[in-house]
């Protein structure tokens, strides 16, 4: 009789193959980056630890630590990975103001896009290859600028920290909306009951220090504007890179 291929059987309960566990999927820095990410935009940077990472892939944590050291190096994973997503600009000194803006909000975008992770930049230094490659575009558009070096040097510093901590206080204050919704507005009047005749300036300017604008990029943008024309200033100085 020929052979007739029928569906796979069920294995009878004497099979040994009923004892075995289908092969779990390698881990990778990329499945165990992709997993700590999901974690993080869930739940934000306190939930995530190597304990609760193992669960989310569905292996122990001394599997994890053959991959990455512990906690911060995760953290600089992610961050790295979202530097990636930043875009390539080429720097042309006749824009490159517009440019720098142009860089910083996109890097504003990416880190909010993730809950705080933000906060994990503060205090260190990313050094992954997608950071040290948007940093490259930051000090291009920044030299493109005709600044002197030492400007360059500060401002490719100072700028990504006006961002990062943009970013992350903006995390917090949802945080915070979300436990007390009406902090912020009691702040705001208690602000507008001082006594004018105590706290003239506060009296005369309570409004326009709690008004709610429009955008909740008002505030970014004006303190973006703030930093660039300042830099704009020390174009063409002495020391000015050629």
């Amino acid at each position: 009789m020929p052979f007739v291929s029928t569906p796979e059987l069920p294995l009878p309960p004497w099979s040994s193959l009923r004892d075995k566990r289908p092969a779990r999927t390698p881990l990778t820095r990329d499945a165990i980056a992709d997993a700590a990410m999901t974690i993080v935009d869930a739940e934000g940077l306190e939930g995530l630890s190597m304990r609760r990472l193992a669960q989310e892939l569905g292996t122990g944590p001394a599997s994890l630590y053959a991959h990455v050291s512990g906690k911060p190096e995760l953290l600089q994973l992610l961050i790295d990975r979202v530097a990636g997503e930043l875009p390539e600009i080429e720097p042309d000194p006749a824009r490159w103001e517009e440019q720098l803006k142009d860089y910083l909000r996109a890097m504003r975008r990416v880190l909010t896009a993730h809950r705080d992770l933000a906060g994990a930049s503060l205090a260190n230094i990313p050094t992954g290859p997608n950071a040290i490659a948007s940093m490259e575009v930051l000090l291009g558009i920044l030299r493109a600028g005709g600044l002197p070096d030492q400007v360059v040097a500060y401002a490719a510093d100072l700028l990504p920290q006006y961002v990062t901590l943009d970013a992350y206080e903006g995390s917090l204050f949802e945080q915070r909306m979300q436990r007390d919704p009406g902090y912020f507005p009691a702040i705001f009047d208690y602000f507008r009951s001082l006594p004018a005749d105590r706290f003239p300036n506060f009296a005369a300017l309570a409004e326009s220090m709690v008004a709610e604008d429009e955008s909740d990029d008002a505030r970014f943008e004006f303190g973006l504007d703030v930093l660039v024309r300042g830099l704009a200033s020390f174009a063409g100085r002495p020391g000015r890179t050629e």
